[in-house]
C-alpha cells in the first residue's frame, strides 16, 4: 500500500509535470532541424511512417541524450531526504514499517523517473503524427515497420530514467543533501561518457549513451542493453535500501549530532558576546567589517565534517586526473616533457572541461545561504545587508579556493614529467604545429603558442574560469534568494545548458547553415555564449572578430556587479525559515 501511495505522489506532482514537459520540449528541439528541412522542400511530401522515423532520430540527438539524467532526477529523488530533514518521517513511521517506507521511496523514484521520459516520448510521437501524417504518402515499396524499434526504445528510456533517478536518490540519501539528487546523475553520466570516449574506447558498455542509441555489439539485437539497465537499477535499489535502513535506525549518531549542535550554539553565543565592542569604543565601518568577517568565518566553519564538501573536492581531483590524463599520455607516448602549467592550459582551454568542472559548484554551494543554528544569533545583531555581504565574500573566497585547488591538482598530477621554465615544451610544439592536438582533442593552437607564454597563458585561463564560475555561483545565490533553493539549482543548470547548446555545429545542423556562414556563427557564439567566453582560444588575438580578453573581463565583471546588486536587493525581501533541523 505504501508503494502505491508513493507512486501516486510522485506521478501527480508538479515536479513530474516539469520533467514530462521537459522531455517533450527536448524531443521537439532534437527534431527541429529535420522537420524544418521537410517544410523547406518545394513539394512538401514524405514517405509513410516519417513521424516514427523522426522520433527515432530525435531520441538519438545530443539534446535528449544529455537531458535524460537531468529530467529523470526531477520528479521524486529528493523525497527520502526531504522527509528526514523536515521531521515528517517520525510520525509517518508510526503508521507503517521501515521496510515498506524505504521500498515506497525507492520504487516511487525509479518509476516516476522512467515514466516521465516514456510519457514525454509518447506525447511527442503524437505531436509528430498530427504534424506529418497529412503529408505522408505511400511509395512503390513496402515500408519497414518501426513500431518494434520504438517499443524497444520506450523500454530502454524507462529503465534508463529509473537508473538515473535511483542514482540521485542514493546520492542524496548518502549525503543528506537534496541538491545532490539533481546534480549527481548528470555529473556521473558525463564522467562515464568522458571515460569511454577518451580512455576506454573499446568498452562501449561504459558509455551510458550507448544504452539508449544501442551503439556497439549488443547481443540479442539490443535487448541485452535493457537487461543490463534492469540489473543496474535493482543493484542501486538494494544499495539504497541498506543505506536508508542504516540512516533510519542509527539513533546514536543522531543523538551525538544534536549534542554537538547544542554545544556549538552555546560556544557561538559566547563568541559573539565577546566580539561585541565596548561602549564608547565602537568605530563606524570597522565594526561592520568585523561582522562581515564573522559571517565569513562561520560559513567556512560549516565545512568541518561536511561530507558534501569533501565529496566536491574529491570529485574535482578525480576530474582533473581524468581530464589531464590525455595530455600526460600524449607526452608519455611521444617521450617528451611538459611545462608545469601546460596540463592546466591544454585541459581547461577546452569548453567542455570548463563546463564539467564548473558543474561541481552546484554541489559546493548547494546549501548557500547557510541557515544553520548560528544564523539567528547573527541576524539579531547585524543588518541583513551586512549578513548578505558576508555571504558574498564567502562565495567569492570559496570559489577562489576551489579554482586554486583545480590549478594545483592539475599541475601536481603531471609534475613527474614537467619542468618549471617559462617556455613551451616540445610536447606543445608537436601538438600545435603538427596538428596532433586536433587528433587527440587538445586545444593546442598555434596562436596560443605564438601569442603567449605558459605562465601568462595559465593565469589568463585561470582568471577566465574564475570569472565564469563566479557568475555561475552568484546566479545560484541570487535565484535562491529570489525564488527558492530549487530555482538556484535550475538556474545553474540552465546557465550551463545554454553554453553547451550554443554551439556552431549544433546551430548548423538545426538551421542548415551553409559552410560560408560558419565563420559568422563562430563569432556570434563567441560573443553570446559565456562558456565560449571562458575558453581561451575563443578570443581575438589580432586577426578576427572574436571578443578580446579585456572585453570578456568587462562582460563578466559587469555581470558579477549586477548579480551582487541583485543579491543585496533580494535579501531585503527574503523570508528566513529556521526549522531546527540539520543543514547539510
Amino acid at each position: 500500500m505504501k508503494t502505491q501511495t508513493d507512486i501516486k505522489r510522485a506521478i501527480f506532482s508538479k515536479s513530474f509535470m516539469i520533467a514530462f514537459l521537459g522531455m517533450v520540449l527536448c524531443l521537439c528541439i532534437g527534431a527541429f532541424s529535420d522537420a524544418l528541412s521537410v517544410f523547406r522542400m518545394e513539394e512538401v511530401r514524405v514517405m509513410y511512417g516519417y513521424h516514427r522515423e523522426l522520433l527515432l532520430k530525435a531520441l538519438g540527438s545530443d539534446v535528449i541524450l544529455f537531458a535524460v539524467p537531468i529530467l529523470a532526477a526531477i520528479p521524486y529523488t529528493t523525497a527520502f531526504t526531504d522527509d528526514v530533514k523536515s521531521g515528517y518521517l517520525k510520525p509517518y513511521l508510526t503508521r507503517t514499517s521501515v521496510s515498506r517506507y524505504i521500498l515506497g521511496k525507492g520504487i516511487g523514484a525509479a518509476v516516476s523517473g522512467g515514466l516521465a521520459l516514456v510519457l514525454g516520448i509518447v506525447t511527442a510521437l503524437g505531436v509528430f503524427f498530427l504534424v506529418f501524417a497529412p503529408i505522408e504518402v505511400y511509395g512503390e515499396y513496402a515500408v519497414k515497420s518501426l513500431i518494434p524499434d520504438i517499443l524497444l526504445r520506450l523500454v530502454l528510456f524507462f529503465l534508463s530514467g529509473a537508473l538515473w533517478a535511483s542514482v540521485g536518490l542514493l546520492a542524496s540519501s548518502l549525503t543528506q543533501n537534496v541538491y545532490l539528487a539533481y546534480a549527481a546523475p548528470f555529473i556521473f553520466y558525463y564522467v562515464l561518457i568522458i571515460l569511454q570516449e577518451r580512455y576506454f574506447r573499446t568498452t562501449f558498455m561504459l558509455n551510458p549513451k550507448n544504452y539508449l542509441t544501442m551503439e556497439g555489439a549488443w547481443p540479442l539485437q539490443g535487448k541485452s542493453a535493457a537487461l543490463t539497465l534492469l540489473m543496474l537499477v535493482l543493484i542501486l535499489q538494494l544499495v539504497f535500501y541498506m543505506t536508508a535502513q542504516t540512516e533510519l535506525r542509527d539513533d546514536k549518531r543522531q543523538k551525538r549530532h544534536y549534542f554537538a549542535q547544542n554545544l556549538s550554539q552555546k560556544r557561538l553565543a559566547k563568541r559573539i558576546e565577546r566580539a561585541k565592542p565596548k561602549k564608547g569604543k565602537k568605530i563606524p565601518g570597522l565594526y561592520g567589517l568585523s561582522q562581515v568577517a564573522a559571517v565569513v568565518r562561520y560559513n567556512f566553519r560549516m565545512w568541518r565534517g561536511n561530507v558534501r564538501i569533501v565529496l566536491t573536492f574529491a570529485l574535482a581531483f578525480i576530474l582533473c586526473f581524468l581530464l589531464s590524463d590525455k595530455a600526460a599520455s600524449f607526452a608519455y607516448d611521444m617521450g617528451t616533457a611538459m611545462q608545469a602549467f601546460e596540463p592546466f592550459v591544454w585541459t581547461f582551454g577546452d569548453a567542455n572541461s570548463v563546463l564539467l568542472i564548473s558543474l561541481l559548484l552546484v554541489l559546493l554551494f548547494a546549501d548557500i545561504p547557510f541557515l544553520g543554528a548560528g544564523v539567528p544569533y547573527y541576524l539579531v545583531r547585524m543588518k541583513r545587508s551586512t549578513w548578505a555581504w558576508g555571504q558574498l565574500i564567502y562565495l567569492i573566497l570559496a570559489t577562489l579556493i576551489y579554482m586554486v585547488f583545480i590549478l594545483i591538482a592539475t599541475t601536481l598530477i603531471c609534475m613527474q614529467n614537467s619542468f618549471i621554465g617559462n617556455m613551451w615544451s616540445e610536447t606543445a610544439a608537436i601538438l600545435g604545429y603538427s596538428g596532433a592536438g586536433k587528433a587527440v582533442a587538445l586545444p593546442a593552437l598555434v596562436k596560443t603558442l605564438e601569442m603567449s607564454r605558459p605562465y601568462q597563458c595559465a593565469m589568463t585561463i585561470f582568471l577566465l574560469m574564475l570569472l565564469y564560475t563566479l557568475v555561475l555561483a552568484l546566479l545560484m545565490l541570487f535565484m535562491k534568494l529570489l525564488r527558492g533553493k530549487s530555482a538556484g539549482v535550475v538556474a545553474a543548470f540552465g546557465f550551463s545548458l545554454y553554453g553547451l547548446l550554443l554551439n556552431p555545429e549544433l546551430i548548423k545542423q538545426m538551421i542548415n547553415l551553409p559552410d560560408e556562414l560558419m565563420y559568422k556563427a563562430n563569432v556570434a557564439v563567441g560573443w553570446l555564449s559565456p562558456l565560449n567566453q571562458a575558453t581561451y582560444h575563443m578570443h581575438n588575438f589580432g586577426y578576427d572578430l572574436l571578443p578580446r580578453l579585456w572585453q570578456t573581463y568587462a562582460i563578466f565583471g559587469g555581470l558579477i556587479v549586477l548579480l551582487m546588486i541583485g543579491i543585496l536587493l533580494a535579501i531585503r525581501r527574503y523570508n528566513f525559515m529556521f526549522l531546527g533541523t540539520e543543514q547539510s
